[in-house]
């Protein structure tokens, strides 16, 4: 039977993989690798999605800096780049088409860790553990801390991974030095119980992933449902607001609409005072025409005679008729209640007034005239 000391050179003679991510979270999984595992020569694998020529860039430069501190730290290393959709199956690829016998990984993210974390937390990580062969021997690391270690299988002789701490072997964990577990070896007979042992564990670990993915999917429908309801209430709130606007929008249409008919109203009776106006004006030239045949009778022209008092007007004005009354008479008559025209018996479109005073002045005229003309 070997000795202990010949089942770690075992597991010292082959290169150390080191699987990393693309930033620099992963520097304590490389650091930790090379402080103990003893490996003089590492492999940095990076196993990514496809990605555009920028991502390519920055990535390539942040895996240039695990190389340098390999470097750093004085030991050889070389890069692997895996383009593929899934991370875990590349890993799995990858240690199955070159035999990998030691492979170092995260177990989970570093904002997950905690000193009390017993197991593995990441979904590729426990993919790996169950899937990758029983030849590779695995360490799982979070925070430059050791999490958990997948003991290889090879050949007649198998590894078992003793849960007990007593021993003198130990490894090195960010600069202290803890109890190592042990190893024993078993030949022979002794490797049907440990590939036993191996599935029950295959079996545990299996089950143990499939709980851990019933609860991201039922957490996942949790947050779909609550992100649902956000969405209704959100959806909900928004077609309130909208009933609001078009209410707000109707209440200005209907003004608008008021304000337009006040308008078009205002319109009309400017265009008839105007028409008055223009009427009165033909009317005075007309007047003064009649008055300058009629000074040597000196007889009032009659339009200078209100239609209502028959009398010579003093203040004559202009009604919305086209006629014009002597200020005193057309008020008495609109007072009246009268809303017809004096004149023709029609209604009035308006009981507005507009003074004439080119007629006055006309007037004026004409009985300035003919007090002169008495004298």
């Amino acid at each position: 039977m070997m000795g202990k000391s010949g089942s770690q050179q075992l597991l010292m003679d082959e290169k150390i993989y080191v699987a990393v991510g693309s930033d620099l979270g992963n520097k304590f999984t490389l650091v930790w690798a090379i402080q103990n595992t003893g490996g003089k020569e590492f492999c940095i694998v990076h196993v990514h999605q496809p990605l555009y020529r920028k991502e390519k860039e920055k990535t390539q430069k942040i895996l240039d800096k695990y190389l340098q501190k390999c470097r750093q730290m004085q030991v050889c290393a070389e890069m692997i780049h895996i383009e593929m959709e899934s991370v875990e199956k590349g890993i799995i690829q990858l240690i199955s088409e070159r035999n990998v016998k030691k492979l170092v990984m995260g177990a989970a993210s570093g904002t997950r860790y905690s000193m009390r974390m017993a197991d593995l937390l990441s979904t590729k990580a426990i993919y790996i553990r169950q899937e990758a062969p029983a030849t590779c021997c695995i360490w799982f690391t979070c925070k430059g801390y050791l999490v958990y270690k997948r003991e290889a299988i090879m050949g007649n002789t198998s590894l078992e991974y003793a849960s007990t701490s007593s021993g003198q072997d130990s490894v090195r964990s960010r600069g202290s030095v803890i109890p190592s577990r042990q190893f024993t070896i078993s030949r022979g007979n002794g490797n049907v119980y440990q590939l036993a042992v191996f599935e029950a564990e295959k079996s545990k670990k299996e089950a143990s992933l499939e709980a851990f993915k019933h609860q991201e999917v039922v957490k996942e429908k949790n947050e779909a449902i609550k992100r649902g309801k956000e969405w209704e209430s959100a959806y909900l709130e928004e077609l309130k607001q909208r009933k609001e606007t078009e209410m707000e929008l109707k209440k200005l249409q209907d003004k608008y609409n008021l304000a337009t008919k006040v308008l078009r109203k205002a319109k009309e009776e400017r265009d008839l005072l105007i028409k008055g106006r223009d009427i009165a004006i033909i009317e005075v030239e007309e007047l003064r025409k009649e008055v300058s045949r009629s000074d040597e009778h000196r007889e009032a022209p009659q339009y200078f005679i209100c239609p209502i008092s028959l009398e010579v007007m003093k203040d004559p004005q202009l009604a919305a008729d086209g006629f014009t009354y002597e200020a005193e008479a057309i008020s008495t008559w609109l007072q009246g209640g009268h809303e017809t025209s004096p004149m023709t018996n029609t209604k009035l479109h308006h009981t507005k007034l507009v003074p004439n005073l080119a007629l006055r002045s006309a007037i004026q005229e004409w009985l300035h005239a003919s007090s002169s003309f008495r004298k």
